[in-house]
């Protein structure tokens, strides 16, 4: 507890620093690290507390169910973490509540919003392991344990008692933290997709059992025979994680991020988690099941059969199913434009980034492990059968090079339009993938480098030492050709973007309003300007203005620095400066 204290009182002076670096000496150190401090015992009495009111609270249950909890010295210490925990908590509580109530601005400080997200998202982890036991038993035949029914009520009450103090009343409701919210999204998508698997594998993993009856292979779900009733056990015991992420994923997604309307934070976690992870995952096990098909054609089995040789066939099978879902899930999510906007754009950029890793390894595989491996000398225990690699450059460049392939031909068909030139997600995606290429190359060039010069220097140069070139060689014949194709790519849209459009994107304008959000970067992409946002501290209640307004107010202006001030009512006045 004190090393964690300190840990506490350490990142605080170092935040405090930062800050007050950023505001140019004006944050008060003194004051971060003291409401850190506070936020932080608050924090702890309330984990302390609540063990032990679910301890005391599983005695009770314990008495009224099978067996008691625990006895005399263990009720003794979740009393003790009652009476201590409980009454520093309550006066802690007291003391806060009475600064909030004479000073507003505590109440709106980052520790406090921090303090509730931390209580929250803790208190919702405790709300998952209780609810899946308590399940477990109600469901899945497990034993009874009584804590697990007192640990349910204490840590629900205390998320119930967090998001409720999460929340920020406004004229337009009751607002939250989408950043927090998103973050139980997470959880529950993640939770969700990671149970609803073993459900599905075990049905799989019994329908292909199932038909081969007198073959129980060792790599499974958990199973120990292949009969149905094994199988609807393995299933029913992953249903109350199930149901429990789909709660935690249903409340905050379903309820809460997904009707909150778009904005950056969500567009992040659709694309990146929901859309690049189903996808991702997809690839990864319909490349695994590819390749189990192709060494099954290509490679000699050395007596194994065909049963024996497809046993990881449902596993695949079933990260690909769940992988599917998600993405077409999360892609349906994605705003749906008359015009092409930058979430679209980065949905084809992402996927395509994740079938071309996955085709330039395939023909880094190809070089390496099958060309040169013909061509260069092989040490003793080098001479390996071709039918493996050849599997792997197969199963790759197909899978790999389809996905690529169908994304890059959907950016290129909007190549020629100034607004896709000019994006930056696209030419991020140029830069990072001539870049890293780039790299690889130079770092290949300078391990062979080296090998040559370390060989000379110790005159041990033979074919034990050529025999690894075919490691950076097969790099460089991989990722050269991506290289160069790719900064062809970028230069060639640098050049052919019109003059008119470099300068319209010059444009700077100034935006001091109450609030940011999605209207924000609409208004930019819309305007095609560059926005830098400084948001008032006069407003209160803030109504969002319209950026197709706000666009038509700035092309209505020809000048090249404006600064727009947005009232609280959602009006706006347009200012003009003079250059010099």
């Amino acid at each position: 507890m004190i090393g964690s204290l300190i840990f506490l009182l350490v990142g605080a002076l170092i935040i405090g620093a930062v800050l007050r670096q950023r505001t140019g000496g004006k944050a008060d150190i003194g004051t971060m690290v003291r409401r850190f401090i506070e936020f932080g015992f608050l924090l702890a009495l309330v984990g302390i507390t609540g063990f032990g009111v679910a301890g005391v609270l599983a005695r009770v249950v314990g008495e009224i169910g099978p067996e008691s909890s625990g006895g005399a010295e263990t009720t003794a210490l979740w009393l003790t973490f009652v009476l201590v925990g409980g009454l520093s908590l309550a006066g802690l509580a007291i003391w806060i509540r009475r600064r909030f109530e004479s000073d507003s601005a505590e109440e709106a400080a980052s520790g406090w919003s921090l303090y509730v997200a931390a209580g929250e998202l803790g208190s919702m982890i405790g709300l998952i392991v209780s609810a899946i036991g308590t399940l477990s038993w109600l469901i899945s035949d497990e034993e009874f344990h009584d804590y697990w029914i007192a640990h349910l009520i204490v840590w629900s009450c205390t998320w119930l008692l967090h998001w409720q103090l999460g929340g920020r009343k406004t004229s337009r409701g009751i607002v939250r933290n989408p950043l927090y919210v998103l973050i139980g999204a997470a959880v529950g998508v993640i939770g969700l997709a990671i149970s609803f698997s073993f459900v599905v594998g075990h049905l799989l993993n019994w329908a292909y059992d199932g038909s081969m009856p007198d073959y129980i292979p060792d790599y499974r779900f958990d199973s120990d025979s292949a009969s149905w009733d094994s199988a609807l056990d393995g299933a029913r015991d992953a249903t109350p994680a199930m149901l429990t992420f789909g709660a935690i994923w249903f409340w905050y997604w379903w309820r809460n991020a997904r009707v909150a309307g778009h904005s950056a934070a969500r567009h992040a976690f659709v694309l990146v988690g929901g859309v690049l992870g189903g996808l991702g995952a997809a690839v990864i096990a319909g490349s695994g099941l590819m390749f189990t098909v192709l060494l099954w054609f290509l490679t000699d089995q050395d007596g194994n059969s065909a049963t024996e040789h497809f046993d990881t066939a449902p596993v695949f099978l079933t990260v690909c199913i769940v992988g599917l879902a998600v993405w077409t899930y999360h892609r349906s999510e994605l705003p749906e434009n008359e015009r092409r906007s930058e979430v679209e754009r980065t949905y084809d950029h992402l996927a395509s980034w994740v079938g071309l890793v996955a085709a330039t390894a395939g023909i880094g595989v190809l070089l390496g492990g099958v060309i040169l491996h013909q061509i260069m000398p092989n040490p003793h225990g080098w001479d390996e059968a071709l039918g493996e690699p050849m599997s792997g450059v197969i199963t790759l460049l197909t899978v790999g090079g389809t996905v690529w392939w169908r994304n890059w031909s959907r950016i290129q068909r909007h190549a020629n339009e100034p607004a896709e030139l000019g994006s930056p997600v696209r030419r991020v995606y140029l830069l990072t993938v001539f870049g890293s290429t780039a790299l690889v190359v130079l770092g290949s060039v300078l391990v062979m480098v080296y090998m040559v010069v370390f060989g000379l220097l110790e005159q041990e140069l033979g074919a034990d030492e050529l025999a690894w070139f075919r490691i950076p060689l097969a790099l460089i014949g991989s990722t050269a050709g991506v290289a160069v194709y790719h900064g062809r790519v970028l230069r060639d849209g640098l050049r052919s973007m019109p003059a008119s459009s470099r300068q319209e994107v010059s444009t700077h304008v100034t935006l001091v309003a109450g609030r940011g959000g999605e209207w924000v970067r609409e208004f930019s992409e819309s305007a095609g300007v560059e926005v830098r946002l400084r948001l008032r501290a006069d407003v209160a209640d803030f109504v969002q203005p319209s950026a197709r307004e706000l666009s038509d107010a700035v092309r209505s202006v020809e000048v090249g620095e404006l600064v727009i001030t947005v009232a609280g009512d959602g009006t706006f006045e347009v200012v003009p400066l003079k250059k010099g």
